[in-house]
C-alpha cells in the first residue's frame, strides 16, 4: 500500500481571496436556500439560487452584475468592484489575501458544494422551461414564415394576372361591347364570311359573338345593305343570292343572326377540313365587278400557308391583282378592303402566318389575332392558382391563430436563464476559489543566512 499524505493542520492559517470567503459567509449568514415553485406554476426569478431580495446587498450587487454582464467591464464602469478569480490569485493588485483557519475554510466549501450542485440543478430547469416555450415560439415563427411566403407568392401570382389581362387587352372596353372586326362600316354592301372547318370548330362561340356585336352596333347603324356567308373545303354559302337590306321585314338584320346561329357551329364545322377552299370564295366575290362589295369583314382560323392551300395560297395573287385591275364600287373607295380576325393562337410570334395575314386584309384593311379564347384558359390557370395558395393562407391563418404567441415569455425565460446561470457561474468561480487555496501548496520560505 502507498503511503498517506501527511495530514494537513485543521488550525493552519491558509490564505485565500478576503472577498470570496466573505461572500460565502454572506450567503450562509442570510440562509440562502433554493426554492421551487408551486406544482404547475412556471420558474420565477423568486427561483433563483440566489433569489432577488438579496441581489441588492453591498456583498453581491456589483458582482452579480459583472457575472451579468459576462464578466465583461464597460469603460463607464472601470470603477467596478471585481471578484477575485484563482488566475490572478499570483497578483497581488487584483487579489487582495487574507489568512483563514483551514477547518473554516474547509466548512465554507462543503457548503458551497452542496448549494452550487443545488444551483446548476436549478439552472437545468430554467433551461428546460426555456427551451420548451422556445421550441413552441420556433414551431410559431415557422408558420409565420410560411405564411409570408405563400401570401407573397399569392400577390405576386396576381400581379402576373393583373399584367396579363392589361397586356392581352383581355377586358379592354373596344372588345367586351365593340367588335374586333371593326368600328366602321361604310354606307351599303357589306360582306361578312365565317370559315366553316375543324381547325374552326374551337373557336366558333367567339367568331359568331364577334360577327353579332359588328351586327348589332356597326351594320345596324351605319350600312343600309349586307350579306352574309360561310365558306369552306366544300364550297361555303351565302344566307342570300345578294346584298340585302338590313330593314328588310322578312329577310333583314334579325333573320341573317339566326342563319348565322344555324349556319356556324361546332357541329357545321367539324365536318369541314382545313383548309377551306379560299380561291373558290375569292372567284365568287371578284366574278362581277360591278357587284363587288365595300368591304369585307372575315373570322377565319387562319390563313394558310402556300403549302396547305390547293392552288398554293394563289388565292392571294389572285385578290392582290383584282384589287390592282378592278374599278373601286364607288369614287374614293378601296379595293376589296377586308378587316380579318384571326382565331388560331399559334399566330402568335409567327411572322410568315401574320405576313399571309396582312396580304389577305389588303393596305386598306385591318387584321387582328383573337386569342382572348386561350388567354380565358390561361388566366383561369392563374386564378385557379392563387385561389389554391388563398384556401393554403387561410388554412395556416386558421392554425396561427390557435397558436400562443410565446414571444414575450420567450424573451422573459431567456432573461431568467441568463441571470440563474450568472449566479451559477459565480457560486463555481468562488468554489472554484476555495477548492484551489484548500489544495495549494504554501511556499517554503528560506531563512537569510
Amino acid at each position: 500500500m502507498g503511503k498517506k499524505g501527511k495530514k494537513k493542520d485543521p488550525n493552519a492559517p491558509t490564505l485565500i481571496a478576503e472577498d470570496t470567503v466573505k461572500r460565502v459567509q454572506k450567503l450562509i449568514e442570510l440562509k440562502v436556500a433554493i426554492k421551487q415553485p408551486k406544482p404547475g406554476q412556471p420558474f420565477t426569478s423568486e427561483e433563483f439560487c440566489i433569489p432577488p431580495v438579496f441581489h441588492s446587498d453591498r456583498e453581491f450587487k456589483q458582482i452579480i452584475h459583472y457575472w451579468q454582464n459576462c464578466q465583461v467591464v464597460h469603460y463607464s464602469e472601470r470603477d467596478m468592484k471585481v471578484p477575485s478569480v484563482v488566475r490572478d490569485f499570483d497578483d497581488d493588485d487584483k487579489v487582495a489575501k487574507k489568512r483563514f483557519p483551514r477547518k473554516e475554510l474547509m466548512d465554507l466549501q462543503k457548503w458551497l458544494k452542496k448549494f452550487t450542485k443545488q444551483a446548476t440543478k436549478q439552472t437545468a430547469k430554467f433551461m428546460k422551461q426555456m427551451v420548451k416555450k422556445e421550441a413552441k415560439e420556433t414551431k410559431r415563427e415557422g408558420l409565420i414564415k410560411q405564411i409570408t411566403e405563400v401570401d407573397l407568392l399569392m400577390n405576386d401570382e396576381l400581379r402576373a394576372s393583373r399584367k396579363f389581362v392589361a397586356r392581352q387587352e383581355l377586358f379592354e372596353k373596344k372588345y367586351m361591347v365593340g367588335s374586333k372586326l371593326g368600328e366602321h362600316a361604310p354606307a351599303k354592301d357589306v360582306l361578312i364570311m365565317v370559315e366553316q372547318s375543324d381547325k374552326m370548330a374551337c373557336w366558333v362561340d367567339e367568331a359568331k359573338d364577334e360577327v353579332l356585336k359588328l351586327l348589332n352596333q356597326v351594320i345596324d347603324v351605319e350600312c343600309e345593305t349586307f350579306n352574309v356567308g360561310v365558306f369552306s373545303a366544300g364550297g361555303g354559302a351565302n344566307w342570300c343570292p345578294q346584298f340585302q337590306s338590313k330593314a328588310d321585314p322578312k329577310k333583314g338584320l334579325a333573320d341573317s343572326i339566326k342563319w348565322l346561329g344555324k349556319n356556324v357551329s361546332a357541329k357545321t364545322c367539324n365536318p369541314q377540313a382545313f383548309p377551306p377552299d379560299w380561291s373558290t370564295m375569292v372567284q365568287k366575290i371578284t366574278s362581277d365587278p360591278s357587284k363587288l362589295p365595300w368591304r369585307i369583314f372575315i373570322c377565319c382560323s387562319r390563313v394558310p400557308h402556300p403549302g396547305d392551300e390547293s392552288d398554293g395560297a394563289g388565292f392571294l395573287n389572285a385578290l392582290e391583282k383584282a384589287r390592282q385591275t378592278l374599278s373601286p364600287p364607288m369614287k374614293n373607295q378601296a379595293v376589296l378592303p377586308i378587316n380579318v380576325v384571326a382565331f388560331d393562337y399559334e399566330l402568335e410570334g409567327d411572322q410568315a402566318g401574320m405576313a399571309l395575314l396582312n396580304r389577305l386584309a389588303g393596305p386598306d384593311g385591318q387584321s387582328s389575332i383573337d386569342t382572348s379564347a386561350q388567354d380565358l384558359l390561361a388566366l383561369d390557370k392563374m386564378l385557379k392558382s392563387v385561389q389554391t395558395k388563398k384556401k393554403q393562407l387561410d388554412k395556416l391563418n386558421k392554425k396561427l391563430d390557435k397558436m400562443e404567441d410565446l414571444s414575450e415569455q420567450v424573451a422573459e425565460m431567456r432573461q431568467l436563464f441568463q441571470m440563474q446561470i450568472s449566479l451559477q457561474r459565480m457560486l463555481e468561480s468562488d468554489f472554484e476559489m476555495l477548492d484551489f487555496s484548500l489544495k495549494r501548496e504554501e511556499p517554503v520560505t528560506v531563512p537569510e543566512i
